[in-house]
């Protein structure tokens, strides 16, 4: 940096008496430099430091058993200085960005590591969150749906940085409502009027005020939803067209924002926020059941059981009998709908809610349950003579078709 850079940043300020504080530093910090002169460079009116001729400990990298020990405390902790505002915001700054670094470093070391080392460093992290509030980046977004933001800061960026209006595009439980929401807080959600279900004048005029409105799930919303999309966008209002697929050919030209599945290591990092007491030996469930999901991992991690069964039977219990006993008959294999309608005792109507909810949550998957565990859950969450007939029913229906 400059010399000029150099004392506004210590001194605050560029002043004859600031450059001469400046100058009297360089000197002592030569004299100390005696054994070692290559380190500092100063040509003129720039100061720089040779990095070849110097270890800066911040700026490594530590791998395995040292990232146990490696953060020792506040950046230059200690020194005692003075301090400009400038100074003081860079060091804040600063020691925010390396303990961001260090937390996703533990963080994807313990998704690949053995269950005792994975253990250890999920609960490294867990101290260091706690002492220095290092995932507290987003203090106005409620906890739950600032934790389903860990992991999308490329798709965030994108969205803030439309011009005009897009297309978010991921499957349910993928957290894209919430990144909707943290980029644009100001946008205004779509709904009908109450009494009507039909397009409320009210909404669309606070729509057009607000700049920005959002359709979620578009592909549930009727056919009349599309020319009230065309008259905001007329009106100069950006829309954000929410969806699992593409949408209709005439809205094909918006530019897309594709919310997929995260990095293993961010979701360590969701659990150990969400459910401290959860095992990271777990891990490879929770890939299973949730896809990769952040959405879907905070809605089962929720509830901060210490294991998988807990957190499944939290999760689980806010689901219908119906869909419970959809899971508790999954067997290892796919069964036909008509053999899962005799097996649950429901009909088909009542199956399909049941297996639209339960794929949306990621606990249904190709046909059975996401995972062994999901049924047994399941059947312990079905009342005992709902588990004692179902059985009994199923063979009555198939004696009859014999």
């Amino acid at each position: 940096m400059s010399r000029e850079e150099a004392a506004d940043l210590l001194w605050n300020g560029t002043t004859r008496q600031a450059l001469q504080s400046l100058r009297t530093a360089l000197s002592t910090l030569r004299t100390a430099l005696q054994g070692a002169p290559e380190v500092l460079e100063g040509t003129g009116a720039i100061l720089s430091v040779n990095r070849q001729f110097l270890r800066v400990d911040v700026l490594e990298q530590p791998t395995g058993g040292e990232l146990l020990s490696w953060w020792r405390g506040p950046l230059l902790a200690g020194r005692a200085c003075r301090g400009t505002d400038r100074w003081m915001d860079w060091r804040q700054m600063t020691e925010t960005r390396l303990l961001e670094e260090h937390l996703a470093a533990l963080f994807r070391a313990a998704a690949q590591s053995e269950s005792g080392q994975a253990e250890a460093l999920v609960r490294r992290a867990a101290e260091l969150s706690r002492t220095y509030g290092g995932l507290s980046l987003m203090p106005a977004v409620r906890g739950e749906e600032r934790a389903e933001l860990l992991g999308r800061a490329q798709e965030l960026a994108a969205l803030r940085c439309a011009r005009q209006s897009v297309h978010v595009q991921g499957p349910r439980g993928s957290g894209r409502s919430s990144l909707v929401r943290v980029a644009f807080p100001e946008a205004v959600w779509f709904r009908t009027d109450a009494l009507t279900g039909r397009p409320d004048p009210v909404w669309a005029a606070h729509a057009v005020d607000a700049g920005r409105a959002v359709f979620d799930d578009v592909e549930d919303l009727p056919e009349w939803v599309w020319p009230l999309v065309r008259y905001l966008e007329g009106r100069g209002c950006h829309v954000i067209l929410v969806s699992t697929g593409p949408l209709p050919p005439q809205w094909h030209d918006l530019p897309v924002v594709r919310v997929g599945p995260v990095e293993t290591e961010t979701l360590v990092r969701l659990a150990a926020t969400l459910a401290p007491a959860w095992p990271a030996a777990e891990l490879p469930a929770l890939m299973v059941l949730t896809s990769g999901f952040p959405g879907r991992a905070a809605r089962l991690l929720r509830s901060g059981g210490a294991t998988l069964s807990a957190l499944l039977r939290g999760r689980l219990a806010q689901f219908g009998e119906d869909a419970l006993r959809l899971l508790w008959v999954s067997g290892d294999s796919p069964a036909e709908v008509d053999r899962l309608c005799l097996q649950c005792g429901l009909d088909r109507e009542a199956l399909g809610r049941a297996v639209t909810a339960l794929t949306d949550a990621g606990l249904w998957v190709d046909g059975r349950a996401a995972h062994p565990l999901v049924s047994e859950v399941a059947g312990e969450l079905l009342p005992w003579w709902t588990r004692q007939t179902l059985p009994l029913i199923a063979t009555t229906h198939e004696v009859r078709i014999r």
